[in-house]
């Protein structure tokens, strides 16, 4: 967080923009996947990234109502 609370507006816009893009799936991903299942190694990044557009094509209706 910064220090500054000037900078704390933008540093939550930012956050929130990270949230809606996706951009931190991975790291959402990690902090599941180490309290479910501690021990088991996990996917990489591009590992998870390529599963999960694998997921999101062989399954439309994941994507669409």
């Amino acid at each position: 967080m910064p220090k500054s609370p000037l900078l704390r507006p933008l540093r939550y816009a930012w956050d929130y923009l990270k949230e809606i893009s996706g951009e931190n799936a991975y790291d959402r991903y990690l902090a599941v996947h180490t309290a479910t299942h501690p021990g088991k190694p996990a996917m990489s990044r591009g590992e998870f990234y390529r599963w999960r557009q694998d997921y999101k094509y062989n399954n439309p209706g994941a994507r669409c109502p």
